[in-house]
């Protein structure tokens, strides 16, 4: 076993360990002052539990990512007046996962924040540690610069670290297309087994885009075993491979090695599917 293969080992074990372990900052007891925004309206806290109440169906994908609290209010400026969502996720992960969703996987750097989506003049999201923010003019417009400006005020107060999630670091780097990284604990590809996935899109010598995932180490054995009840398997370069065709997404392969489970898709055949399982196994 040469060093990388030890060295990915290693990441595993600890990544594995971190994505089970809850954020420990503690929440701002309230919505963070911003200068030239006055709070108009008294925080208002929800959870898992209750947060239909405010937000309908759209709690749905909150809950899905593990969503601990939300806190609410409502801020004034001459332009424009907001509501202001913190989104507790409990990890960096759900935060960005929750964001790239949301955000239909658009982000952009911004001082302060892990990363940003400005959508003048009605909206701007943000993730910043494990929170995810979002706000939402309801009144005047919310012009791209003072969006920013109240994002960078709300980040600078924020607990947290500002890089992205570890877990995107057991993706390959050659060949992902920039910013099309995300994370979905459910449902995959809209496929039941697949589940806990880190995953990005990657474009090849050949010009053509399809993509690659990992398995969080967390729940790959039982991912894997879920798959091999239900999926077709053959064997490539000494490895079992579980397959399917899925709608819009082509074929479908995932395999293990020692330094884990992953899989590409948007395959148009077999043939496809073995040369793009390689190319992905040799990035890795």
């Amino acid at each position: 076993m040469g060093p990388k293969r030890t060295h990915w080992i290693a990441s595993l074990t600890v990544l594995s360990v971190w994505a089970l372990t809850p954020s420990c900052a503690e929440r701002p007891s309230g919505i963070p002052e911003v200068e030239g925004w006055t709070q108009a309206t008294e925080a208002r806290v929800y959870t898992a539990d209750n947060l239909w109440e405010y937000i309908d169906g759209a709690a749905v994908l909150f809950v899905e990512y593990g969503v601990r609290t939300c806190m609410t209010a409502d801020l004034t400026a001459p332009d424009a007046s907001v509501t202001v969502d913190l989104y507790e996720m409990g990890t960096p992960l759900r935060a960005v996962g929750v964001f790239k969703r949301e955000s239909a996987g658009r982000g952009e750097i911004l001082t302060g924040a892990t990363i940003a989506a400005l959508s003048p003049p009605y909206q701007a999201l943000m993730v910043k540690g494990s929170t995810y923010v979002k706000v939402n003019a309801f009144e005047g417009e919310l012009s791209e610069s003072e969006g920013r400006r109240l994002l960078q005020g709300l980040a600078a107060a924020l607990p947290g670290e500002t890089v992205m999630p570890q877990e995107f670091s057991l993706l390959p780097e050659e060949g992902r297309v920039p910013g099309s990284e995300g994370y979905q604990p459910e449902s995959f590809l809209s496929l039941a087994e697949l589940r806990n996935c880190v995953f990005a899109d990657y474009e090849g010598a050949d010009g053509q885009t399809w993509g690659g995932f990992v398995v969080l180490p967390s729940t790959a054995s039982e991912v894997w075993e879920a798959l091999a009840e239900r999926w077709g398997s053959f064997e490539h370069d000494g490895l079992t491979v579980l397959f399917r065709e899925v709608p819009y997404s082509g074929l479908v392969g995932v395999t293990r090695t020692d330094s884990g489970m992953f899989g590409v898709s948007g395959a148009a055949d077999e043939a496809q599917l073995r040369e793009r399982l390689a190319v992905f196994a040799s990035l890795r």
